[in-house]
């Protein structure tokens, strides 16, 4: 059934509401650009189907390239939403489809559900069109007063993807001309502007599925992906490191001891480093002899693991200016010491850095006020590298743990019920998944 559908992947816009270097379709969050993020989402919902990605015309061969060796076309849209609708709508011409379905690229969080309900409205319908209900009051505005208040009932935000027979929607467009298409904001608009007594059905839409815009967006998809990832399951297939070589700091204790136990039995060549044994991740140099030590040894090292970390609960004005250096020596200056160590093995490699924050990295705590800004700079240090180290091959993650039966927490919350916390096993397990994938970028909480 899905031959019969064409999909169309607006990103010609220039996002200069976003005020960023670059148009918001190619902003990287979680490892990729959003444009990516939004392809992904309809090819693996119809990995046969045509996809078509329209684009500013100084980005094509930019974008041609980022989606080489897929099935992808990629054109070249307008200035406008409605003329790069338009572009698609013309370059399907020619092997016309009996269904377009047409998504924002700044909308990556499009939902499988979603899709599945337009292609099936579209069976009885000419045009669909997906919305939720407002959980606002509207107004109506008249010279800076109110003229009405609606009532809600009746309210809904339109998203996208919006669906149409292609040859009513090509209609449409070529009915009302260049001139008039500005005056729409989207197809659904323009569909029954040359159709007012045809019906529109309406697909349930969801509050995930939002559209990158402004500043404040960026933030939410973070979180938003952040969350997706805490889906990502320990309890899956079993576990193949062989022929794999991994250096763990922090591996003597807590999570980096159950991550040394788990690699080794899936076959991993490990090697546990820690202050115990003589690597202190808050000397670089200790941190650069153990690489090379590592490389002479084995030839290559496919995985760093960065588990260290140090907790001294307290209010920071009774904290020593010492216990704080050592906070921020061992929990952020570590995880840049390890990264900048590790990239040259790494990019030989192509292999992955893992870093650990804390859930306390999206709020600042009472009591532990230096291990949480640590945390949240780790977060961005590996958002960043991600990024950074791309073109190198080198996939950087992070693991944001929740509260963590280990020797740490405990010396620090006496008391607790042990039976409410995480194993740090568990913890481990989901850490070697996200080792064995391809992934970069991902901030996965467990």
């Amino acid at each position: 059934m899905l031959n019969d559908f064409a999909f169309v992947l607006l990103a010609g816009g220039s996002g200069t509401r976003l005020d960023a270097p670059v148009p918001k379709q190619f902003i990287r969050v979680a490892g990729k650009t959003i444009l990516e993020h939004s392809y992904a989402c309809l090819a693996s919902f119809a990995p046969q189907a045509r996809i078509l990605i329209t684009v500013p015309a100084d980005s094509l061969e930019f974008v041609r390239e980022m989606f080489k060796g897929t099935p992808a076309e990629v054109i070249v849209g307008g200035s406008s939403r409605q003329d790069s609708a338009w572009a698609a709508l013309r370059h399907l011409k020619d092997a016309a489809p009996r269904h377009v379905i047409l998504h924002d690229a700044a909308r990556p969080f499009l939902d499988h559900q979603i899709i599945h309900e337009v292609v099936a409205a579209l069976q009885t319908c000419d045009a669909v069109d997906v919305a939720i209900k407002t959980a606002d009051t509207i107004i109506v505005e008249r010279d800076g007063f109110i003229q009405n208040i609606p009532k809600r009932d009746h309210i809904f935000r339109g998203q996208t993807p919006q669906g149409f027979r292609y040859a009513a929607l090509l209609q449409c467009y070529e009915e009302l001309g260049q001139e008039k298409l500005g005056g729409f904001t989207d197809d659904c608009g323009i569909y029954l502007a040359c159709n007012p007594l045809s019906p529109v059905r309406i697909v349930k839409g969801s509050s995930e599925n939002i559209k990158i815009t402004d500043a404040v967006d960026l933030v939410l998809a973070d979180e938003l992906f952040r969350i997706r990832q805490q889906r990502r399951s320990p309890n899956l297939s079993g576990l193949d490191f062989k022929g794999r070589h991994a250096l763990v700091f922090g591996g003597s204790l807590g999570i980096g001891k159950a991550i040394v136990q788990v690699l080794e039995e899936a076959g991993c060549i490990v090697r546990s480093l820690s202050r115990r044994n003589g690597c202190d991740v808050a000397d670089p140099a200790q941190v650069a002899a153990a690489l090379a030590a590592a490389q002479a040894d084995w030839g290559r090292v496919d995985h760093v693991v960065n588990a260290a970390g140090l907790l001294m609960k307290g209010p920071l004005a009774t904290q020593s200016a010492q216990d704080v250096a050592q906070q921020v020596a061992v929990n952020l200056l570590g995880a840049l010491n390890v990264a900048q160590c590790s990239h040259a093995a790494l990019k030989a490699s192509r292999g992955m850095l893992l870093q650990f924050s804390s859930s306390s990295f999206t709020r600042g705590r009472a009591e532990y006020s230096a291990y949480s800004a640590c945390k949240a700079g780790v977060v961005n240090l590996t958002q960043a590298l991600a990024d950074e180290w791309m073109a190198d091959g080198i996939r950087v993650n992070c693991i944001v743990p929740g509260r963590t039966d280990t020797a740490m927490r405990r010396s620090n919350f006496s008391g607790e019920d042990s039976r409410t916390l995480l194993s740090p096993y568990e913890v481990a397990l989901t850490a070697a998944k996200l080792m064995s994938s391809n992934d970069t970028g991902v901030v996965a909480r467990v």
